[in-house]
């Protein structure tokens, strides 16, 4: 057994100890579902009288006690009677083996001193590791039974759970420094973002601030793009169902899809841009000498997220996808994905991110083939030819099995943050099944029409997303080159303002973003405000300075030097160009 199946057997075992330990301390209760998650485990139950957190400690010791009489768990068969029979006072357990009897899979129980849950298993083999493991209870939360708003509200408890005491001291440190840079907090405190009521949930809006850093993103991606052809295009925010009906994304999205109904029509806000590139394609005729076609755009698309999972940027309602679609021949296909995999080492080398990743070779899931639409021979082509552009990059991806793409499989660039955690950014798709769809078409050398394959490419994905990975990443502090602010003026004093105003608008003029402090507040105040704000540089300008003509520069990092103006712009000017 690996050690990661290990300790997903650790927290699920721990899962039945909650659950054991809850009906001991609250007799009345009814047990629904306990699961292992990445971090640790829950139990979803119903209580008379939920607990609070404060109780959390009472329901903790009570485990432990608990623990110490626990053997191993004991596996048995029974016939649907038997375990209704057992759980005849519990909906929650009745449902769920209604829902194995439907399936046609075995019920089984498991027991653990006196305790016994439905269970289909997945237990540690020796209860002395749940005992040398790290885990503690950690909050309580409400969830709907099977996640479904229109079902009771339940009591969620949550384990963390980890191999050892060390590992769990050292994620509870990672999540405690994750807390203070937490993108809500950051984003409101340097004026980066903000929601409204009026506005809606999950519709962020972004200040002059918030969108320096999405524009100097764009137009980051947008200058190493068009290296390599990209053409920009635009496109409207909606359109009819049925464009998304041919695509296969009205079935995939269902109750996600925000309808739109005017005095004439009906339509929906637009899921994902890909169908309308196909539209542009299909515009004109085109022949084998116009491919590649590489269209890019950074646009909105809708989806209609439940309330309850809309939070920060992370997951919103009105997301703006950096997407790009390449129309190419078969034999093109290779030299397209990589001149994208060029793009994405080269922006992400920018962040200071590139090298700090792994590839995934996400394909389908072969138990499921009807999640997927498009042929049999066009999915082993392109799960082929992905694999040999990852050889031919020395990408090393890993094989994912059930992480492909509606269409197509790809490969997916999985980064890790300044905290360890690992974020899916980029991605490079083949997808042969679209245009088939669409019915696209190409002349090629003798006449004959083909079709066109289709890559998808993102190379940030969702710029809110993305902007609340960065936030957390660099903890408000960004580089130079994406800070909003990239230096304050701070003049000691109102006589020296004069002075500070022309040295101010010599770095406007270079286009370098600065701010003139002409508050009535102490230097001291003024610098504390320039670090809280997480400004890379500040200049003071006081009597040497306006005598001299000069401008001392102080960082962040604690440097400080004197330079003339023009010495200071030269200087910001090497360092943005140089870190871009």
């Amino acid at each position: 057994m690996s050690d990661k199946t290990n300790l997903e057997h650790i927290r699920h075992s721990l899962a039945h100890l909650l659950a054991a330990a809850v009906l001991e301390l609250y007799p009345d209760t009814k047990l629904t579902l306990g699961p292992a998650i990445d971090t640790g485990f829950y139990y979803d139950i119903e209580f008379t009288t939920p607990p609070s957190e404060a109780d959390l400690p009472k329901i903790e010791q009570k485990m432990r006690e608990i623990l110490k009489t626990w053997k191993d768990f004991e596996e048995k068969e029974v016939s649907a009677a038997e375990a209704r029979k057992l759980y005849k006072g519990n909906p929650y357990k009745l449902e769920l083996i209604d829902g194995i009897v439907e399936k046609g899979e075995k019920i089984t129980l498991y027991t653990s001193g006196t305790f016994t849950d439905l269970c289909r298993g997945g237990h540690i083999d020796d209860v002395k590791e749940m005992r040398s493991a790290g885990w503690k209870l950690d909050r309580i939360a409400g969830a709907y039974w099977r996640g479904d708003e229109k079902n009771k509200m339940l009591t969620r408890i949550y384990g963390l759970a980890f191999a050892s005491k060390d590992e769990l001291e050292a994620y509870e440190k990672q999540r405690e420094e994750a807390e203070k840079r937490d993108h809500k907090k950051l984003g409101r405190e340097l004026d980066l973002f903000t929601f409204s009521d009026l506005v809606g949930s999950g519709l962020p809006l972004f200040t002059p601030r918030g969108t320096i850093i999405r524009d100097a993103l764009k137009n980051k991606l947008l200058s190493i793009s068009k290296k390599y052809g990209m053409l920009q295009v635009t496109i409207p925010h909606l359109a009819k169902r049925r464009l998304y009906e041919l695509s296969g994304h009205a079935e995939k999205f269902g109750d996600e899809l925000i309808k739109v109904v005017s005095h004439y029509d009906e339509f929906v806000m637009k899921p994902v841009n890909c169908p309308h590139h196909t539209q542009i394609y299909a515009s004109r005729p085109r022949s084998y000498r116009d491919l590649p076609l590489r269209y890019m755009e950074s646009t909105m698309q809708y989806r209609d997220e439940k309330p309850g999972e809309i939070g920060g940027l992370t997951r919103v309602r009105a997301i703006t996808c950096d997407d790009g679609h390449i129309f190419c021949r078969v034999d093109q296909i290779k030299d397209e994905a990589k001149n994208i995999a060029r793009i994405i080492e080269e922006f992400y080398t920018a962040i200071g991110l590139f090298g700090k990743h792994w590839v995934s070779l996400s394909v389908r899931d072969p138990k499921h083939p009807e999640k997927y639409i498009g042929t049999e021979k066009d999915w082993q082509s392109a799960e082929k030819m992905l694999k040999e552009i990852s050889d031919e990059l020395s990408l090393s991806a890993e094989r994912r099995e059930g992480e492909a793409a509606l269409y197509g499989p790809k490969l997916d660039y999985m980064f890790k943050d300044s905290l360890g955690r690992e974020w899916q950014l980029a991605t490079i798709q083949i997808d042969f099944a679209m245009p088939k769809r669409f019915m696209l078409e190409y002349t090629d050398s003798d006449g004959k029409a083909q079709t066109p394959v289709m890559i998808h490419r993102a190379i940030l994905g969702s710029y809110e997303r993305f902007m609340a990975i960065l936030i957390e990443h660099f903890a408000g502090a960004f580089p130079l080159w994406l800070s909003p602010v990239q230096v304050k003026i701070l003049p000691v004093g109102e006589k020296f303002i004069t002075y500070a105003k022309s040295v101010h608008e010599m770095l406007l003029s270079a286009d370098i973003r600065s701010e003139l402090d002409e508050s009535n507040e102490t230097l001291g105040k003024k610098v504390r405000n320039a670090k809280l704000e997480k400004v890379p540089y500040w200049i003071v300008v006081g009597e040497k300075e306006m005598t001299d003509k000069t401008a001392t520069l102080e960082s962040r990092a604690g440097e400080k030097e004197t330079f003339t103006p023009e010495q200071t712009v030269k200087k910001l000017q090497k360092e943005i160009s140089e870190k871009k």
